[in-house]
């Protein structure tokens, strides 16, 4: 060695904690080092070293934190709770693996995790968030289902005190852009960063709006006014305009031109299908919806720049209204915006149909009606989706929202108790809705009495049928004429559509109604051949006759909720069934059938 080199334990500690900051170095790495000698324990010690670390792993929670932080006690919590997180996750693998729906009150033991943390529910999140979302989207798959499933529960137990805490301000005051973000992450509840853009797209409407302001009026007040040049999503509304009519219909025109010419914002018809168009970081990506989302976004960039345009509710439309003749009497003194016809002036003559007799529907509607009305837009939505796993999903936390939103109304109670009953989950919640539903509407016992002893019914059931589940074998040695394997991806010959299997019979044991109604007995083999469970791609459940079924060639993964549910990993050409799939079917060699190209059977005459 050179007589002038010099070792790393004779650096100088500053020189060996800014080495300790490279991102290549784990915090692992950290904690070795500090057991190698008294000095690097101490420089170890460093908080700023330690925060570093941490957020090498948490890059979005520094905010979450101050400045007397101890940053390796927080990560050692962290990695803790990850450790009791996915050892609860395991459990709800093996616990429910029968069960077609968890229900909610089976993940409230999540919340026990680092309960006397004062951010506890946020690390919860932060840690869920972190499993479905690794790099390897195709790996871990059963881990990060029921991850997602934690994550949904979680994020709606910290919203759900969010909007208490927002509802309980002044109620004409209520920031119609806060509650539009609420709702978009109480219905996006995986999706943590889904609003995080919202700001920035309504900042930069609000800039171009400020510069063609300055082009057609370059002396208006609105520059000689300190406005917030930021939008804050939780400011309140705007109830009376900065500005007098002229000045305000400058800015209004201004609007309609950046919005409506430059940017192409425009209405989308697809009212009834598209629960997108509810979503208000969705509208402003796509820059089109439907007429209540876009006045949300008119009325928020108005506001920002001093003029008042209130919502307003005319039968089958939303229209936003401002005070453009204010010496004139009442309502004529308003002048309509058709935010859905690039913002159209219109007159109260200008209106006929249902609500010209009766003119209620000129009065603003209050922020809390325009939620449920949103609610209720994606509860009619979630109709339309023929009951899939995605159409019942969405229509639950449309009717969950509503729960907190209007606690008193009994509809939304009763149609997500009948929900819940059809989904099998949350019947200690159906009881209670019950309940609720008789003390408030005496009248409504009937069906409410039936739905209370169903309730009851399905709850013991549950619980018995929990109690003697067990995996049951199917092997292949009775089964020769069984060609397919679990997790090989197939084509539907007749439908063309893409499944994986998750399950098969050796002759088919639907139903004979079901027999009769899907033609089976016009198949060659009619009902004597192997039927298969699929997941289809487009995330419905079927069962399929093996004539029907032909291995697909394309290489992409099959778009269904349940894949986690059986699959451990995709991997091209087919998934890997995880554990308990494989105790199900241990025959089922689905690596060596790919590998070989060949099906299960080999030739005929082994079956023979």
């Amino acid at each position: 060695m050179s007589r002038h080199s010099v070792c790393f334990d004779e650096l100088p500690s500053e020189i060996i904690e800014h080495i300790l900051f490279c991102d290549v170095l784990s915090y692992i790495d950290i904690c070795r080092l500090s057991a190698v000698s008294r000095y690097f324990n101490i420089i170890e010690k460093s908080n700023s070293l330690w925060r570093s670390k941490f957020l090498q792993i948490y890059p979005l929670s520094a905010s979450l934190y101050d400045a007397n932080t101890d940053w390796k006690y927080e990560l050692r919590v962290r990695l803790d709770c990850r450790v009791s997180i996915l050892k609860r996750l395991q459990e709800m693998f093996i616990e429910f693996y029968h069960t077609d729906n968890v229900s909610s009150d089976q993940f409230s033991n999540f919340r026990d995790v680092c309960v006397d943390h004062p951010l506890s529910v946020q690390i919860i999140i932060d840690e869920l968030w972190q499993i479905i979302s690794d790099s390897d989207r195709h790996q871990n798959l059963t881990l990060k289902y029921y991850a997602k499933r934690a994550l949904r529960y979680m994020r709606h137990t910290y919203l759900e005190t969010i909007w208490h805490n927002f509802l309980a301000g002044d109620q004409k005051r209520i920031s119609l852009l806060k509650g539009a973000c609420l709702l978009s992450q109480w219905c996006q509840p995986t999706n943590l960063h889904c609003t995080n853009s919202v700001s920035e797209n309504i900042n930069e409407i609000v800039k171009m709006t400020m510069e063609e302001i300055e082009r057609v009026c370059p002396n208006h007040p609105l520059f000689k006014h300190r406005l917030p040049v930021m939008v804050d999503e939780n400011g309140e509304t705007l109830q009376n305009s900065l500005w007098d009519p002229h000045h305000c219909k400058i800015i209004l025109r201004a609007i309609n031109e950046v919005m409506f010419n430059k940017l192409k914002f425009c209405g989308n018809t697809d009212i009834f299908t598209c629960p997108e168009n509810n979503y208000i970081d969705k509208v402003l990506a796509s820059r089109s919806g439907i007429p209540l989302t876009l006045c949300i976004v008119y009325e928020t960039v108005a506001s920002q720049l001093g003029v008042s345009c209130l919502p307003v509710s005319y039968p089958g439309h939303f229209y936003l209204k401002w005070l453009e003749h204010p010496k004139l009497p009442e309502i004529e003194a308003f002048t309509f915006i058709d935010v859905y016809d690039r913002g159209a002036y219109k007159s109260l003559e200008d209106f006929t149909g249902p609500g010209q007799d009766n003119l209620s529907w000129t009065h603003g509607v209050p922020p809390l009606k325009v939620f449920t009305t949103m609610c209720w837009n994606l509860v009619e939505i979630a109709r339309q989706q023929d009951g899939d796993g995605k159409g019942l999903l969405n229509l639950c936390n449309a009717l969950e929202l509503l729960a907190i939103l209007t606690p008193t109304d009994t509809d939304h109670k009763l149609l997500l108790a009948r929900v819940y009953m059809h989904l099998c989950i949350n019947m200690t919640r159906v009881i209670s809705l019950l309940q609720e539903i008789t003390e408030q509407d005496p009248q409504s016992t009937g069906v409410v009495s039936y739905m209370y002893r169903s309730a009851i019914t399905t709850l013991e059931t549950q619980r018995i049928k929990a109690e003697g589940q067990k995996i049951k074998c199917q092997p292949r040695d009775q089964n020769c004429t069984v060609k397919h394997a679990v997790g090989m991806i197939m084509r539907h010959q007749k439908y063309n559509y893409r499944c994986v299997i998750y399950g098969w019979d050796s002759v088919c044991t639907a139903s004979n109604d079901w027999i009769s109604q899907m033609g089976v007995f016009d198949l060659k083999h009619k009902d004597k051949q192997p039927f298969y469970m699929v997941l289809v791609d487009d995330g419905t459940n079927r069962y399929a006759a093996q004539e029907n079924l032909i291995p697909d060639e394309e290489r992409t993964p099959i778009n269904h909720p349940d894949i986690g549910r059986y699959f451990e990993a995709f991997r091209g050409s087919y998934y890997l069934p995880n554990e308990l799939k494989l105790q199900e079917y241990p025959d089922d060699n689905v690596e060596g059938v790919i590998a070989t190209g060949h099906d299960l059977l080999g030739n005929d005459e082994e079956c023979e």
